[in-house]
């Protein structure tokens, strides 16, 4: 978590929402050019130097939760259009696959997430075990009429599409115009 490559963004105290708050498209058109970070749905959580006009998620949440809530250097995978990966400084973010499901004890591997040796795994769904084999403890508590929830991750070896956590707790990709939930995480300090 110490390293200048590496991702904070499973370090120190995460929250994630318990439950999908949102549905919206990662981006209206079907891009992952510029990641996570040059998204729609970024500048929806996020404030842009500090300006809050666009951040409508971000905005909606309470006075005193946004003062404990402490910026976080966060590592994301880029897409076919792009050839590296993005780091930005978040208020609220996505999680990357390898933060869900992590590397051991899986056989079905995400390869096309480029950021996933710049993070590690939630603490939390490491001591339930979660796994690309065993992912039902990926499963939002109240999934409301959306199926899936999405992540911070764009598909590498396309330029439309980002990975998604099913209903089941599984893993999928899916094209950045589609609807889907938002569960977002953030620091606190």
């Amino acid at each position: 978590c110490a390293g200048t490559d590496f991702s904070q963004s499973a370090c120190g105290f995460v929250v994630e929402f318990a439950d999908i708050i949102t549905e919206e498209p990662i981006n209206s058109s079907d891009t992952n050019k510029d990641g996570w970070p040059g998204s729609e749905l970024y500048q929806k959580l996020n404030p842009k130097n500090g300006d809050t006009t666009n951040s409508v998620i971000y905005n909606a949440l309470p006075e005193d939760l946004k003062q404990v809530i402490v910026d976080t250097k966060v590592i994301s995978s880029h897409g076919l259009d792009d050839s590296t990966n993005f780091t930005s400084i978040d208020k609220l973010y996505l999680l990357a696959t390898k933060e869900i499901w992590g590397k051991d004890g899986t056989s079905d591997t995400i390869n096309d997430d480029t950021s996933d040796n710049q993070t590690r795994q939630l603490d939390y769904y490491k001591s339930i075990g979660v796994t690309t084999n065993n992912y039902s403890g990926a499963i939002k508590q109240y999934q409301v009429s959306s199926t899936y929830w999405w992540t911070r991750a764009a598909r590498s070896d396309y330029s439309s599409s980002f990975y998604y956590v099913y209903s089941s707790g599984d893993w999928g990709r899916f094209l950045a115009s589609n609807t889907g939930g938002v569960a977002p995480a953030f620091r606190v300090g």
